[in-house]
């Protein structure tokens, strides 16, 4: 194991957790909304004040709905909204185990109120985890470079953010990341997540090149 290695941190969506988040909102429009029309919700500013914990689910739900104008209620479209992530994928809470085995580990995931409950309540995130930083509760939102230097200092790095391995599956966290000065890959979903970890000798599997820090 790489001596350097000293806490991994984990993103949640399609790393860890199955996402369905997409494939749901094109059900509720009825197909009138895809990839891009997701990607620009989420960079709306109701949205990036829900996950920073500065509005409500039911606020951003309306908010929703008027946008894209969505053949569903607000209340339909929250219900459908809180079940987005399906749950863990096969071999993930076991994953986490095997790397907790040899180093602390966090999760850092944009998340809100709804999403933190059902972490908490059904799949036990605060036991799973050493760290856990949820964007709603710490008022950061990844990319932003201060969400990885308050998770620096939250975990003791700040002067040494090359110890901290960081996964997530999307490209603009990995460079913030990166940027900030953690050691980040990106991977989707258990296998390559696994992959990574057994070139960075922290997981038993088959080991090949981490990917490149590009």
């Amino acid at each position: 194991m790489s001596d350097d290695v000293h806490v991994v941190v984990f993103d949640l969506a399609d790393v860890l957790l199955d996402f369905g988040g997409p494939a749901s909102l094109a059900r509720l429009s009825g197909g009138r909304a895809g990839p891009v029309e997701f990607s620009s919700l989420w960079s709306s500013p109701l949205a990036d004040a829900l996950y920073r914990g500065r509005c409500t689910p039911r606020d951003f739900a309306a908010d929703v709905v008027f946008r894209l104008s969505l053949p569903v209620s607000a209340d339909q479209f929250l219900r459908a909204f809180a079940s987005w992530f399906h749950g863990p994928f096969p071999g993930a809470v076991e994953l986490v185990h095997e790397v907790r085995a040899k180093v602390p580990v966090a999760c850092l995931s944009n998340t809100n109120p709804l999403d933190v409950a059902r972490f908490r309540t059904e799949l036990g995130m605060d036991e799973l985890f050493d760290y856990c930083f949820f964007s709603n509760e710490i008022g950061l939102r990844k990319p932003d470079r201060e969400c990885y230097e308050y998770v620096l200092q939250q975990l003791g790095f700040a002067e040494h953010p090359y110890r901290v391995t960081f996964l997530d599956d999307s490209p603009m966290n990995v460079d913030a990341a990166r940027a900030a000065g953690m050691r980040a890959y990106e991977v989707r979903g258990t296998l390559q997540a696994r992959s990574c970890l057994s070139a960075l000798g922290l997981v038993a599997g088959s080991v090949r090149p981490a990917p490149d820090e590009r």
